[in-house]
């Protein structure tokens, strides 16, 4: 029963799979976005800031364009202006999880499993259908196959699961089979 261990934080459970633990830091990036500045801009992107106006008549930002007809049977060219929904503010809760989740990406000891760790989960935040290991790898200067780095990455991810869960690190291996 050591997969269903709970941490002291919010009784959520320490990961025991690989497939737990990529989910965790999908997660994570969800939180991060959410987070103040976005870890980008540091002007707030749910403000008026993409509806500023140049001049009169000029709509910057994203808008579309349509066709409405008056009672006179006249059409008229209407632009709608599209704003994103607000970002909602952390919890405590989540800012824990995401502060949590974030340092067992730094148990990664490797610095380019690391980084490719966080960019393919990063990559799976977005909504990509799969991981680009060949622009990772190239992005991390990875000398290896792409397919090579995606073995690490497993690798990578079974070896903080078997840290966290306080497992012998040989375990590793047999969950990124």
């Amino acid at each position: 029963m050591a997969g269903s261990r709970n941490t002291s934080t919010g009784g959520s459970k320490v990961p025991s799979t690989i497939e737990d633990m990529e989910e965790a830091m999908v997660r994570v990036h969800a939180l991060w976005r959410r987070s103040p500045g976005g870890g980008k801009w540091p002007f707030a992107g749910d403000g008026p800031w993409h509806l500023a106006q140049g001049e009169v008549g000029d709509i910057k930002g994203d808008w579309s364009e349509t066709l409405i007809e008056t009672d006179s049977g006249k059409q008229l060219p209407v632009r709608k202006v599209e704003s994103r929904e607000p970002r909602t503010p952390l919890s405590s809760a989540e800012v824990d999880e995401r502060d949590r989740v974030t340092a067992w990406v730094g148990l990664v000891a490797d610095e380019q499993l690391r980084k490719a760790v966080w960019l393919a989960t990063e990559a799976l935040a977005r909504g990509e259908g799969r991981v680009p290991w060949t622009a990772i790898a190239a992005w991390v200067r990875w000398e290896r196959t792409p397919n090579a780095l995606k073995l690490r990455y497993r690798m990578a991810l079974g070896a903080v699961v078997c840290g966290l869960n306080g497992w012998p690190s040989r375990r590793a291996r047999v969950l990124a089979a």
